[in-house]
């Protein structure tokens, strides 16, 4: 388990340890009027690292549109810019050039404040490592969000979400008495809980045996399925992406195929 202090959390969360009243009022915007145009939309997006002749291209001209409840998997080699497609799409990274919308939202136009703000209540993360914070029990952390931005966690909501995660009698355990795919579940939990419209997922089984690989892929595929949430997760094992509604793959910074898995290409 990667151990991780609860401030480093708070910031990867994008959470406000305080009562902040623009998180309290402001709502998700996971709604069919708001997301006819797509979940999310890269325009002419490039990344890149260094200056000069040095530097490198990690993402190079990339457009794509991500439609509501669509579930997407991002393959590649390591190195091929997947990752930092994921971070430019959750907020986390800032293109050099292009735009990104998610839920109709300029994100990057944004003040670094109410982007963090807007991440908190819109994208659900699920990591390879968990990233569970180790003084919090099960149930504080599927309900971390609501904690760190000072409202009252719904423990009764997070109740049915721990018997939909079937560790219903683990709610008071701490992540170190928990097995890696208990774990993983909970970080599903934490990524869901509060209904976003968007789950993103980097490497969620890369840390798993092939059976808790198994167990967690299809948990969270029918989770954002029963909440008409958008999935996208980066991933390097074919049996996960062949699940998908849609496959992108990506060399060299450019998506070189974008295949709906009904047989049509969109590229």
């Amino acid at each position: 388990m990667q151990v991780i202090s609860l401030k480093t959390a708070i910031g990867m969360s994008g959470c406000s340890p305080r009562k902040d009243e623009r998180l309290k009022s402001m709502k998700n915007n996971n709604s069919v009027e708001t997301l006819s145009g797509g979940v999310v939309r890269l325009d002419n997006v490039t990344k890149k690292y260094g200056i000069g002749n040095l530097n490198t291209i990690a993402v190079n001209n990339v457009s794509l549109t991500i439609s509501k409840g669509e579930f997407v998997a991002i393959v590649g080699t390591s190195g091929s810019g997947k990752s930092t497609l994921m971070h430019m799409m959750c907020g986390i990274e800032k293109p050099t050039s292009g735009k990104v919308f998610v839920c109709g939202e300029d994100i990057y136009s944004m003040k670094d404040t109410d982007l963090s703000v807007f991440r908190c209540k819109n994208i659900g993360m699920v990591y390879q490592f968990f990233n569970l914070i180790p003084v919090l029990n099960v149930e504080e952390n599927i309900a971390f969000t609501e904690i760190v931005s000072g409202e009252k966690p719904d423990f009764k909501e997070v109740g049915k979400l721990l018997k939909r995660l079937g560790l219903s009698d683990k709610g008071y355990s701490f992540p170190n008495q928990l097995s890696g795919g208990q774990q993983q579940r909970v970080a599903i939990g934490r990524a869901i809980m509060g209904k976003p419209p968007i789950v993103l997922a980097d490497e969620p089984t890369g840390n798993l045996d092939s059976k808790n690989s198994k167990e967690v892929i299809d948990l969270l595929t029918e989770l954002c399925r029963e909440y008409n949430t958008t999935l996208v997760v980066i991933t390097h094992d074919e049996k996960i992406a062949e699940k998908a509604d849609r496959v992108l793959r990506i060399e060299d910074g450019r998506i070189i195929s974008d295949v709906l898995q009904n047989g049509d290409s969109k590229k």
